[in-house]
């Protein structure tokens, strides 16, 4: 029997993103003031999503939990707007969130995520059964957006009419790329390898009537799951990624592994597989990167490798806040790159000591603040923050010799965490703690040696906070507050990212500057 904290220091190493609970809502996406951009792809495996308890042994069983039913939210659409000018680093002066995504400036209306017209079909979609890639959106007569108007990741339900289920979440659905550019895996009731792709390219909607009891989570439910899908696939080197899941997961772990007996099963969640091979996954239903439809040209060499015939280990931590049952549903376009010449790390912000550190007792406000310092120059590509209910505000900074420390990352909403990447192609929310609008730095984030990279979770384990987010328990119910993979009675505190050149191991340090303790 394994002990759970083993698991789950793991499981955070590989965390590709958690804090997609919220995007269950079957609907279009449409636009939303005052909403930060949607995620940019994770920086996956080690990526970027990222998120026991000690003194337990068995491996972390899975738990239905009662959970608080939250409304349910699409993400937002957004504006493309001009490419940002590079910046050394953001400033800390408050401003409201810019609601918008890197990409061409445009006269065209904002997406909206409704009923292509014919009139409007960027390309022929009788008979398509592959998402072309290219410029052209599937609505040449609405802006692009990354996740409802992009030739790289066609919607299913914007192309195939007959593409309808009784679960929540078909908005996500999305076409592969074509075989030679690309290949597209996941996991389906249907089965592995292609079998989704026959029967549903060609109308056959017969694998979603009934699926097996493990492919469904009732209302209420909480667990952490493994499964092993065998895909038949090419292998190559990628850079672009556009990750879909139905909503209801707060994280999808994926990883290559060993295929073995147990492919195509739900298990409970473990370490295998999660040891090498990771790959970005997801934090909400809807992770792109680059979130435009062009690679940044000092992006245009950076590549992540996929291995042929890979054996894809998934691990998914879902809650279901829906009144009916979700589907356990995913989604990702690979596509290849014919400019690979530097390779992308990962960043891991979890200090092994922390999964055996009581974050917090009852009635107890807490910082969990952590540094490490760069040993070289490097390009720092992006990042995202992973927590649970319990931490009001997760900041990250960068502080150079003789400079002001420049937050780079904060984040106020542990229900649908942000992702933000650093380039010249995008444009991020800034940073607002005052008004508690979630934000980051926008530009190139080039760091020097001797800089000290930071990140901190402002956590309130009091019963107002339980309140503010209908916490199934209250702080004295629960007892201290640990390190695990529950949304409500545990906590974490990581930080995910990918950079070029490795940015070396986290300690813990002090109490954070005020900046970082903000809600």
């Amino acid at each position: 029997m394994r002990k759970p904290f083993i698991q789950v220091i793991v499981l955070g190493m590989a965390s590709a993103g958690c804090g997609s609970a919220p995007n269950i809502s079957s609907a279009s996406p449409v636009e939303s003031p005052g909403v930060q951009p949607v995620a940019a792809a994770g920086s996956g495996a080690a990526a970027m999503t990222v998120k026991t308890q000690p003194a337990m042994t068995g491996v972390a069983a899975s738990t239905p939990s009662t959970m608080p039913a939250r409304a349910a939210s699409a993400p937002a659409a957004s504006a493309p707007t001009a490419a940002a000018p590079s910046t050394p680093a953001a400033s800390m002066t408050a401003a409201a969130p810019a609601n918008s995504m890197g990409a061409a400036p445009s006269d065209l209306p904002r997406a909206t995520g409704g009923a292509i017209s014919e009139a409007c079909r960027g390309f022929d979609f009788n008979g398509l059964v592959y998402s072309p890639g290219g410029d052209i959106p599937p609505n040449k007569c609405e802006a692009f957006h990354p996740t409802v108007n992009s030739a790289y990741a066609v919607r299913c339900i914007d192309v195939w009419p007959w593409y309808k289920t009784k679960y929540p979440g078909d908005n996500f659905c999305i076409l592969p790329p074509p075989p030679d550019k690309g290949i597209q895996v996941g996991h389906h009731p249907q089965g592995e390898g292609d079998a989704w792709f026959k029967a549903v390219s060609q109308g056959d909607m017969s694998g979603y009537d009934n699926p097996p009891a493990d492919w469904t989570l009732a209302s209420g439910g909480e667990e952490e799951r493994n499964i092993t899908i065998q895909h038949t696939n090419p292998g190559g080197k990628y850079y672009r990624i556009l990750s879909r899941m139905r909503g209801g997961s707060h994280h999808m772990i994926p990883s290559i592994g060993a295929a073995g007996p147990a492919t195509f099963t739900w298990g409970p969640g473990s370490p295998e597989g999660l040891f090498t091979g990771l790959f970005p996954g997801a934090q909400r239903p809807d992770d792109n990167l680059p979130p435009s439809n062009q690679v940044p040209e000092e992006d245009a060499d950076l590549y992540r490798e996929f291995p042929a015939n890979a054996a894809v280990v998934y691990n998914m931590h879902h809650f279901n806040s829906t009144g009916g049952d979700i589907l356990k549903e995913v989604w990702q376009n690979i596509w290849w790159t014919e400019n690979a010449a530097t390779p992308i790390k990962n960043i891991t912000g979890l200090p092994l000591t922390q999964v055996a550190t009581v974050f917090a007792n009852p009635g107890e406000i807490a910082d969990m603040h952590y540094a490490t310092t760069l040993s070289r120059d490097m390009r720092l590509l992006g990042f995202f923050g992973h927590r649970h209910a319990w931490t009001t505000a997760f900041t990250v900074w960068l502080e150079s010799a003789n400079t002001e420390p420049a937050i780079v990352y904060q984040s106020f909403d542990w229900f649908d965490e942000p992702t933000y990447v650093y380039n010249s192609a995008t444009k991020n929310p800034a940073p607002a703690p005052d008004k508690g609008f979630d934000g980051g730095h926008t530009g190139l984030l080039n760091a020097k040696a001797g800089d000290k990279l930071h990140f901190n979770c402002h956590i309130e384990y009091t019963d107002e906070r339980a309140e503010q987010e209908k916490s199934p328990v209250k702080p004295a119910q629960n007892g201290p507050l640990r390190f695990a993979n529950q949304a409500y009675t545990a906590e974490m505190c990581i930080l995910f990212g990918e950079s070029v050149g490795d940015v070396g191991a986290f300690e813990q340090l002090g109490p954070p500057p005020d900046f970082a303790k903000h809600r």
